[in-house]
């Protein structure tokens, strides 16, 4: 079982930025974000711009999310990148919960922390 819960907790082990650096992109900081040349098109100039929770090219319009970009760079269906995500933030298996109650309340003490 997939819960909103493990999804979120993925999303924000693992950013935007960090991902596209884990998997071999050059990432320029431009301001308070990054940049990278957008890998769905050729081009010669950065254009796919990076943010902590999602990507957007602004040449070809391509954008989405750390899952959404995952999926597409290895062509997993959406359970597959998943599980291929949380292994590369290091997320174990058991967030696949049968308790979310359990989960939730690990979650907000972890913000409180922050």
């Amino acid at each position: 079982m997939i819960t909103r819960v493990r999804i979120e907790s993925l999303k924000k082990a693992l950013s935007v930025p960090e991902y596209f650096r884990l998997t071999n992109h050059v990432v320029k900081r431009v301001g308070k974000d990054y940049a990278t040349l957008c890998p769905f098109h050729k081009e010669k100039t950065p254009s796919c711009f990076l943010y902590p929770d999602h990507y957007h090219c602004y040449a070809c319009g391509e954008h989405g999310d750390v899952i959404d970009a995952h999926m597409k760079f290895k062509h997993f269906d959406f359970t597959t990148a998943l599980e291929d995500l949380g292994r590369m933030a290091g997320i174990t298996q058991n967030l696949t919960i049968r308790n979310p109650g359990r989960v939730l309340r690990v979650n907000i003490i972890r913000r409180e922390k922050d």
